[in-house]
């Protein structure tokens, strides 16, 4: 779809610099059911790639009980990452699209095609912000965690487009927090119970959420904080 817009040399290169570069295999599911589950894998990378970016940029090291499990754990993390920018976009990709197509207006077919896509991952966002509004959003990478599983196995939701998704023991990440729940509170709250919680209601908002063409909507992810 991409390669059939007629664009000009400038445009094309804008293109080429947002797409490509962005994700050299992408995955593009052409049902909206898919790009539900697409849009989970945006939100996961985008939240990985952020937490890891904010761990080696401050010397930070996670941890999740013991070395071993510490281990297991993040490096599982990684790969996952690393598969999710291969297959799948991020919400960068969404942003620097949305503006793009404002100076150049051969990408507003593009922008229209994905507007599914920043639909369903505007409702994620939301949620995730709405809920850390007045206290700190402590282990995300715990969240990406419980929401791919809860989507992938709780719901059962199809990743044939994503065979990759198979090689991630969802179950056994989880267990490591749980079995290490005395690590993850702060001011009497567990966060595991919390994360849980919002886990929950992310999958139960994107469950429900249905695309409906809005000519007037404005896009969060044209903001980039």
């Amino acid at each position: 779809m991409l390669r059939n817009l007629s664009l000009s040399k400038n445009s094309n290169e804008i293109l080429s610099r947002i797409v490509d570069n962005n994700c050299t295999n992408r995955i593009k599911p052409m049902m909206l059911s898919g790009v539900k589950t697409e849009a989970l894998l945006v939100f996961a990378r985008t939240a990985l790639e952020r937490f890891f970016e904010h761990i080696d940029g401050n010397n930070l090291y996670p941890r999740v009980g013991n070395n071993t499990e510490t281990e297991y754990v993040y490096s599982e993390l990684k790969k996952l990452k690393d598969l999710l920018q291969e297959f799948v976009v991020n919400a960068d990709y969404l942003i620097n699209l949305v503006q793009s197509s404002k100076k150049y207006p051969e990408l507003k077919e593009l922008a229209k095609h994905e507007e599914p896509l920043m639909n369903y991952y505007d409702a994620m966002a939301n949620k995730v912000s709405n809920h850390f509004d007045t206290k700190p959003a402590y282990i995300p990478e715990f969240l990406v965690i419980c929401v791919l599983s809860n989507w992938i196995t709780e719901e059962e939701k199809s990743i044939e487009l994503y065979p990759f998704l198979k090689d991630i023991d969802f179950e056994s990440l989880i267990d490591k927090f749980e079995s290490n729940r005395e690590e993850f509170k702060k001011d009497d709250e567990c966060i595991i119970t919390d994360i849980f919680t919002v886990s929950s209601s992310i999958i139960d908002k994107l469950n429900k959420l249905k695309y409906k063409v809005n000519k007037q909507r404005i896009s969060k992810t044209r903001k980039k904080k």
